[in-house]
């Protein structure tokens, strides 16, 4: 007997997260969603869930790229997403994606408390709109990571490839900075 081949489309689809569901090993893999009066479970890519794993909180707003495969006669639709927008930041919307980076184009941006109190959360906005101006927003990823070791100096990022370490910048001179190691 023949198999048909799945069927995927990709759609996108606004709502209001509610929480991550762990897997056996406690490890994030979906996400709850409620769309108007529907929950649904968005299984999330793996190079999303470290990532947003502390970024996200109950009731923020969202706008998902779901890719929804169909398995066939009398299987369940199986959603999975790799782009997630943060809608309700009262900014510019946060934005958690896979695809279209180079592996090596990319700003580690410390976001350990430290850092983070020391202007770091300013610091995420100001390369997102820096990297916006040079035209770079879908070249270069902005990684957010654990404690670089330069908590004296924070906030720090390391600029990617070259492992280029950065302290102390002032958000003005970013724009040139980016410019001068992406350009």
């Amino acid at each position: 007997m023949r198999q048909k081949k799945s069927q995927t489309s990709t759609h996108q689809v606004e709502g209001n997260f509610l929480s991550f569901l762990p897997n056996s090993k406690n490890e994030l893999k979906y996400m709850q969603l409620q769309v108007g009066e529907r929950i649904i479970a968005v299984k999330l890519a793996k190079e999303l869930r470290k990532p947003i794993s502390n970024k996200l909180v109950a009731g923020d707003q969202l706008l998902v790229s779901l890719e929804q495969k169909e398995l066939g006669k009398g299987s369940c639709l199986k959603l999975k997403t790799d782009h997630i927008e943060k809608l309700n930041t009262g900014r510019k919307p946060i934005v958690f994606r896979t695809k279209s980076y180079s592996k090596e184009d990319k700003i580690l941006l410390c976001h350990n408390s430290k850092c983070a109190k020391r202007g770091g959360k300013k610091l995420y906005f100001a390369l997102a709109e820096a990297l916006e101006k040079l035209g770079l927003q879908n070249k270069v990823l902005i990684e957010i990571t654990g404690c670089q070791k330069q908590c004296k100096k924070a906030p720090s990022f390391i600029l990617m490839p070259g492992k280029v370490v950065h302290n102390y910048v002032d958000p003005k001179n970013l724009t040139a900075l980016l410019a001068d190691h992406y350009q």
